[in-house]
């Protein structure tokens, strides 16, 4: 999925190709991205692996684009070898996938939505 990744702030933007992640709760960049968008770290937390390793990762937030919806969502920087788009952020967009179809789909009228 093409996905449009930015600072918040606009001064740098880039279109990435994502792997759609539902098991993923949170969306993961790898550090080139961060430092290319020149996103800004706002702290560590703490996430589980797909091998149950639960690691510190930084995160912080970006302006992402998926489809026709817009919003600043946070961001785990992390080595992956595609960029992940996670649940966090479909819901926060108010997308689903449609497993039928393997696309994504509007879940809700687009508005902010407490996550």
């Amino acid at each position: 999925m093409k996905v449009k990744i930015g600072n918040p702030k606009g001064s740098f933007t880039d279109e990435i190709k994502f792997l759609v992640d539902t098991g993923a709760l949170h969306t993961a960049i790898p550090k080139t991205i961060a430092e290319k968008l020149r996103l800004e770290i706002a702290g560590e937390i703490s996430v589980t692996l797909a091998d149950k390793r639960e690691i510190k990762a930084p995160i912080a937030l970006a302006s992402l684009k998926v489809l026709d919806r817009e919003s600043i969502l946070p961001v785990v920087v992390i080595d992956v070898p595609r960029p992940l788009l996670g649940v966090s952020a479909l819901e926060g967009l108010g997308l689903k996938v449609d497993p039928v179809a393997g696309s994504l789909e509007h879940a809700r009228p687009f508005g902010a939505a407490l996550l």
